[in-house]
């Protein structure tokens, strides 16, 4: 129902925002915004966008009782099955992970699972909302709307807590509670940067030894992805998720035409967004001299191949900067991108295209900063912000990190030099102090096209892990190897830890309650499975079916052998 002051269906300052504005200007002239107010108001399937937690939580009460029923009633693992992957799709949650049976039985009749599920989908689908109606945007909430910026901080209060709450003791006697052992590794967002820059100088400094070149790129997806706060008529409601798995799809395609040609490149992708929540590609690669034009036609070719004639396309959906020798580092060109999506530190204000300055605001009684939005829209939408390319494993790299001096005193000289690479010593004295070296890691694993193929590799041992839906024999690391003499794992340093409860005495991990009838399941599981046939799979993202990704490699192999023909002066 439309009210004077209000809209139902949306918080109350969203609410009265939308009512306002409907009231100032009528229903015409913002009948986008119209639509979506009454799409919300008939939805009858979906928990409404004013769900609290209370209602969230009843929601997979709810939803494990009915899973739980149907496990009791229905007869073949078959049937089970389906009905889950129903349930699952009428709600619009992914369908449980699981190999076995009872491990997919055991989520689906856990309300801990579903709740998880409930709040990921209620929180993406009001941010969309959120977006359609112009309350994400630079006027408004800058890379998510305040309401989802505030609930993210919330959520991230209530699990920090949580990891604060939990101390665990090792079998040397040393506790820490989850929170600390977090911080020690790159959950720490000053640990986070500083390896991020230390890999990209790593890379840095092997292209300076094989004489390539840098290259900084900019893809932006195309008009109909933004909604540009609300105002965009080309916007099409695509969310963030499917803007990013657009992006993908064209990296994927860039990626497989540089290696039709032989071409090898390395480097880094960033992905932030831009005011309204839309993500953007930043790249910095290192490619040999003689490729760095195929390899700007390949990028500019695939950026435009979607929309490439719409207005402003050729202007602003790739921008491609060459990094000139004498003109500041690559690692310092990157690091104000690195920062500006992890903490913040010394990049200043985030600035706009057009120059506009990004403060911190505040909604009722929280300030939120510009890296903060940053960090609860890639928590929000679940995107990826860093990847690497090209070059070698990073979890060699940190497996390495654990192995003592001892371990590898006879060890092959290629984990020696990986070793020696990975040590970093903090001090005062410049004589003594080190950091880390990830170019010599890269060489001491074969160069920085190796990829999966390096010299040393992760050594894992099978280990009986009992976790809150199945206790199963995985394989977990151990130490590292030389490839070339694999019969020889040099040992990384590894805890056992415990939860220590109240009274000082400690019960073996995992701490989390396992649901009441989470035993006979699995042993119903077990009898099931001989008779399973397949898995239903639910879709997490829904692609673009507007995207014609045919069409996008014919328009980009034309003009690639256009810059074929060119460059043989044909």
């Amino acid at each position: 129902m439309m009210q004077a002051n209000y809209v139902t269906g949306l918080p109350r300052r969203m609410g009265a925002a939308i009512s306002a504005l409907f009231a100032r200007d009528g229903y015409a002239r913002h009948a986008r915004k119209f639509a979506v107010v009454r799409e919300l108001q008939q939805d009858g399937d979906n928990l409404p966008l004013t769900a609290d937690d209370a209602a969230l939580f009843r929601a997979a009460e709810q939803a494990q009782r009915a899973c739980y029923e149907d496990v009791s009633r229905l007869v073949t693992v078959d049937s089970i099955m389906a009905s889950i992957a129903q349930r699952c799709d009428a709600a619009n949650v992914p369908f449980p992970a699981g190999e076995m049976p009872q491990e997919i039985i055991a989520r689906a009749v856990d309300r801990a699972w579903w709740l998880r599920q409930l709040r990921k989908e209620h929180a993406r689908r009001f941010e969309h909302v959120a977006i359609r109606l112009g309350f994400t945007g630079l006027r408004a909430g800058v890379y998510l709307s305040h309401e989802s910026a505030s609930r993210q901080a919330r959520r991230n209060a209530q699990n920090q807590k949580l990891l604060e709450s939990k101390t665990l003791v090792n079998e040397n006697g040393q506790e820490y509670t989850l929170a600390e052992l977090a911080a020690l590794g790159m959950a720490d967002k000053a640990k986070r940067r500083g390896e991020l820059m230390t890999r990209i100088r790593g890379f840095e400094e092997i292209a300076f030894d094989l004489g390539h070149v840098g290259m900084f790129a900019t893809i932006t997806a195309p008009s109909k992805f933004h909604s540009v706060g609300g105002e965009n008529a080309n916007y099409q409601d695509f969310t963030p998720r499917e803007a990013q798995a657009y992006l993908v799809g064209v990296w994927k395609c860039i990626r497989s035409s540089l290696h039709r040609r032989g071409i090898g490149v390395y480097g880094f992708r960033i992905a932030e967004p831009h005011t309204d929540g839309c993500p953007h590609w930043h790249l910095l690669l290192f490619v040999e001299a003689e490729k760095l034009v195929y390899l700007e036609s390949v990028i500019q070719a695939y950026a435009l191949a979607e929309d490439g004639e719409e207005k402003g396309a050729k202007e602003n959906r790739c921008k491609l900067i060459r990094i000139e020798a004498g003109k500041g580092t690559a690692a310092g060109y990157i690091a104000k991108y690195i920062a500006k999506n992890i903490d913040g530190e010394g990049v200043g204000d985030h600035k706009t295209r057009d120059g506009y300055t990004i403060v911190p605001d505040m909604f009722g009684s929280e300030t939120f900063t510009p890296s903060q939005r940053v960090t609860y829209w890639s928590q929000l939408h679940g995107i990826r912000q860093f990847q690497q390319i090209g070059g070698a494993p990073i979890g060699v790299w940190r497996e390495i990190r654990r192995i003592k001096a001892e371990a590898v005193a006879k060890a092959p000289a290629e984990i020696k030099a990986a070793w020696q690479a990975v040590q970093a010593i903090k001090s005062t004295d410049a004589a003594v102090a080190k950091r880390a070296d990830f170019a010599a890691y890269i060489r001491a694993q074969g160069g920085v096209f190796v990829g999966q193929k390096g010299a040393i590799k992760i050594a894992r041992t099978a280990v009986m892990v009992e976790g809150r839906y199945l206790t199963r024999e995985e394989l977990k690391p151990c130490g590292v190897y030389a490839v070339r003499q694999p019969e020889a794992v040099y040992e990384s340093t590894r805890y056992t830890w415990t939860v220590k409860q109240g009274g000082g005495v400690a019960v073996a991990v995992p701490w989390t309650r396992v649901n009441n009838c989470t035993e006979s399941l699995r042993d119903l599981g077990q009898k099931m499975y001989r008779a399973a046939k397949k898995k239903p799979v639910a879709r997490e993202v829904r692609v673009p079916v507007l995207i014609d990704w045919a069409g996008i490699k014919r328009k980009a192999r034309d003009i690639e052998q256009k810059t074929n023909d060119f460059a043989r002066g044909d």
